[in-house]
Parts: C-alpha cells; sequence; structure tokens
C-alpha cells in the first residue's frame, strides 16, 4: 500500500503564498476552478477531486480558503478535503442539469457579499463554462473578474520535496505497468486487453488511480498523438506504443515506450533510433540556466537533420505534475529560464502517415544534470 501523502501543512502554506502573490494586485480574491478530467488547480489547494461534478477554491486576499462543490458532494468532500469551510454551489453541479428543489444552495450574490469580493481573479480561466462566468458576472461585472492562471502558477511551478517524492513513486508505479505488458504481450491481443494490464499492475502497486486514460495504439493508430486503445488485435511488424501513466497523491507520472514483436522492418527501425535519439539528446541539454527555447530547438534540429522533421508535432517536453502534462510547454518559442525544482515529461512525439510512436520519460531540473525519474527498457523493444 502507498502511503505517501502531501502533509496538512503544506496545503496551508499554498494558499499562503497565493495570497502573498496577489498581495498588491487589484484582487479581491482567487478562484481556482477545476473539473473531474482537469482537476489539478482545486487539488493542488484542497486536496478535493470532483467527481461528475465541477469543483473551485475561493481564496480570499486574506483569511481562510472557501472549497466551493456541486450540490451532492458534501460527505465525499468532507472524507477528502484540506479545507473545512466547503459550500455547496447550483453552478457546480453536474452536465445533465438537475434542479434540486429545495436544497438550500449558495449563490454567486451571497457568497462574493459575504467575502466582501468586487475583484475576482480566476484560475483554469480556459476551462471556465460561459454559463458560470455570466453568474458571476451578474454580480460583479464582467470587467471585475480576469484571468489569474499566471497568478497560480507562480506557486505551482516549482515542487516541494513531497511533490517530488510523489512524482517519483508515480513514475515507479508507471514503469511496473509497462513491464507487465512486456511480460503478457503477444499477437492477437486488443489494445485494451493491453492497456488493462498495464491498469491493473499500477493499481495492483499503489497507484490511487491512472494519471490519464492509458493508450495502446498500434498499426496506423500508432500515428495518433492523442488516443485512446481500441478493440483492434496488434500484430507483428507494426509499432506498437505504449503511454502508461500512474498518479500517486494527485501526482501524474508517464512512461511512454513504442515496442515491435517479431521481426522489425529496416526504415522502421531507423526511425525509432532517431526518436530514442532525440530523447536522450533532451534529457541531456535539460539543465538549471537553460533557455528552453534552445534546447527545443537543438533536438528538432537533430530530428529534422536525420530526415523526419515533418514528423515532428510538438514538444520536445511539456510540464508535469499533477497533470501529466501541464504548463508550460518547452518549445522552440519558449521564452523561460529552466530552473532547479521543476519538472517535465521529456515527450518526443513523431509520426509520418503510416506509423507513429512516443518516447517519453519524467525529469526533474538541477543545477546539473536532471534526474531521472524512469529509464526503464528506455531501448529499443522488439520481442
Amino acid at each position: 500500500m502507498n502511503d505517501l501523502v502531501i502533509p496538512e501543512e503544506e496545503f496551508t502554506e499554498r494558499v499562503n503564498r497565493l495570497q502573498s502573490v496577489f498581495a498588491n494586485k487589484e484582487l479581491d480574491a482567487v478562484l481556482v476552478f477545476s473539473t473531474e478530467s482537469e482537476p489539478a488547480g482545486v487539488r493542488y489547494f484542497s486536496d478535493y477531486w470532483p467527481s461528475f461534478e465541477t469543483a473551485g477554491v475561493l481564496v480570499p486576499k486574506t483569511g481562510k480558503p472557501i472549497l466551493l462543490i456541486g450540490p451532492e458532494s458534501m460527505t465525499f468532500a468532507k472524507g477528502r478535503s484540506k479545507i473545512d469551510n466547503i459550500v455547496r454551489m447550483k453552478d457546480f453541479r453536474e452536465s445533465s442539469m438537475p434542479d434540486y428543489p429545495g436544497a438550500k444552495l449558495v449563490d454567486w450574490r451571497e457568497l462574493f457579499s459575504d467575502f466582501k469580493v468586487k475583484k475576482l481573479g480566476v484560475a483554469g480561466w480556459h476551462m471556465l463554462p460561459h454559463s458560470i462566468f455570466r453568474n458571476m458576472a451578474e454580480t460583479l461585472g464582467n470587467n471585475n473578474i480576469s484571468d489569474a492562471d499566471e497568478i497560480v502558477r507562480k506557486v505551482t511551478l516549482k515542487k516541494s520535496q513531497a511533490e517530488l517524492q510523489c512524482l517519483r513513486e508515480a513514475a515507479r508505479i508507471s514503469e511496473l505497468g509497462f513491464k507487465s505488458v512486456l511480460e503478457n504481450i503477444k499477437p492477437g491481443m486488443t489494445e485494451a486487453h493491453l492497456a488493462g494490464i498495464a491498469t491493473g499492475a499500477m493499481m495492483e502497486n499503489g497507484a490511487e488511480s491512472t494519471g490519464y486514460p492509458v493508450w495502446c495504439c498500434s498499426g496506423q493508430n500508432s500515428t495518433q498523438a492523442i488516443s485512446r486503445p481500441t478493440l483492434r488485435q496488434v500484430k507483428e511488424g507494426e509499432i506498437i506504443h505504449f503511454s502508461v501513466g500512474a498518479k500517486v497523491s494527485g501526482y501524474s507520472a508517464s512512461i511512454g515506450r513504442p515496442v515491435v514483436l517479431g521481426k522489425c522492418p529496416d526504415e522502421t527501425l531507423k526511425f525509432l533510433q532517431v526518436g530514442l535519439d532525440a530523447e536522450n539528446m533532451t534529457i541531456d541539454l535539460m539543465r538549471g540556466g537553460t533557455q528552453a527555447c534552445g534546447v527545443a530547438k537543438k533536438v528538432h534540429e537533430f530530428i529534422t537533420d536525420k530526415g523526419y522533421g515533418k514528423a515532428i508535432l510538438y514538444g520536445p517536453a511539456h510540464g508535469c505534475g499533477q497533470m501529466e502534462c501541464e504548463f508550460p510547454f518547452l518549445e522552440t518559442s519558449s521564452k523561460f529560464i529552466l530552473e532547479p525544482g521543476m519538472v517535465f515529461m521529456v515527450d518526443i512525439f513523431l509520426a509520418q502517415s503510416d506509423m507513429g510512436f512516443r518516447w517519453e520519460d519524467g525529469v526533474i531540473i538541477t543545477d546539473g544534470k536532471a534526474e531521472e525519474l524512469s529509464n526503464y527498457k528506455r531501448e529499443i523493444n522488439i520481442i
């Protein structure tokens, strides 16, 4: 059983740091909004992860935060939340839109009046439904609600030692998920079956959940950068790529590996090797004090020089934390500097018209060579 947790005092410290970041800004509060599929913001400040419904954490300029939940989740929230003050709101109900006649639910006018909010920042800005924005604006006015994602990122960007330990454990369990696949895979198995094997192994070894829906993408499906497993049967001689990730105490890691069963065609082998070399190159370049765009340019130049420039879709890395893929992306246009304490997934996805793959592992930025969260079977896997 996995007993890694974020200490309760760290949740209090997170709220305090957020309040210090916007102390001198013209905001009375920050609302952190999250969904079931993108729970990171709310879970970061409360440890609550909504199911079916959405949720928010209202952090006032001073004082304690409030967890905002949907009408059905009070007992669930009380069992998980590190925030004591929990308020039910109709706007956070599930998408089937029940009316809950007779239920005592707080509205925005009452909430903002109680906490003296006239100017509000919203994190999770690009996920917030227009209907919720409209209801808030009826009380505050459109011009008094603004994007606060950048404010919250100043708090979440670098990871604490407790967060890093959760990510290390999530990576270890992710490797076990892929190991189980290698021990069981054979031609004729479906993508869904193989994804289930990886998922089962991770849950058996201490994951609270998968970090995202596990992917097994074979043959033509291997060209899909974002995917879901199907009932297609895997075959010999084709790329079968796996993206396997575990979640531990809210923190998600991933391992990405291509596999070929039987004889591997020469052109496929050459393509896979370029991707593997690109991942190893990216890991070596990602050191504290390095400008992110410089890393991306060197890696993409390498891939292009090998004749696969048109296979590049993004990357070669992205942030990692509570979400396996989170801000910031490391791209040729990135201006930021890599700093110790940042965590990234090195993610080399390349695809041609008929085949593709992903090589992926997490790294923690240090003053020297990055700490690798995973490296199991980071090699050409022909079975």
